[in-house]
């Protein structure tokens, strides 16, 4: 049986960091990472308050480079532009980072693995929540 395409989410890296989880406990899935999410690990390195906390969102962010890279490309922005059309007409708003990734796994067709609710009112994103 092959692996599950899975798309993790930053709050997987950041709880990875922060050792909330092991991630062998997914060491059937063929993880996939949205360029987004690799923008806001690289984000949380330039922004940190002391050498520390960046080597550590340093190591992070490389753990999350090694994850197959899937590029915001055309059929991610139709997810996108579909995905957020949708939000709108219902009254609902998406977190604009969260929004691309969502669309991400869309495009893609594959679940987003997280630990936050961000995704849980996206209308056809499957959530695996940690």
């Amino acid at each position: 049986m092959s692996p599950q395409r899975a798309l993790a989410d930053t709050s997987i890296f950041i709880g990875l960091e922060a050792s909330r989880f092991d991630i062998e406990r997914f060491a059937d899935y063929e993880w996939g990472v949205s360029a987004i999410t690799l923008g806001e690990l690289r984000l949380g390195v330039l922004q940190a308050r002391d050498p520390e906390s960046a080597a550590r969102r340093l190591s992070t962010y490389q753990l999350a480079q090694r994850f197959e890279p899937l590029p915001v490309d055309e059929a991610v922005s139709e997810a996108w532009a579909l995905l957020v059309s949708r939000l709108r007409v219902a009254g609902r708003k998406a977190p604009i980072n969260d929004s691309w990734i969502a669309a991400t796994a869309l495009a893609y067709g594959i679940p987003v693995v997280t630990q936050d609710a961000d995704y849980d009112e996206m209308p056809g994103v499957e959530v695996i929540r940690l």
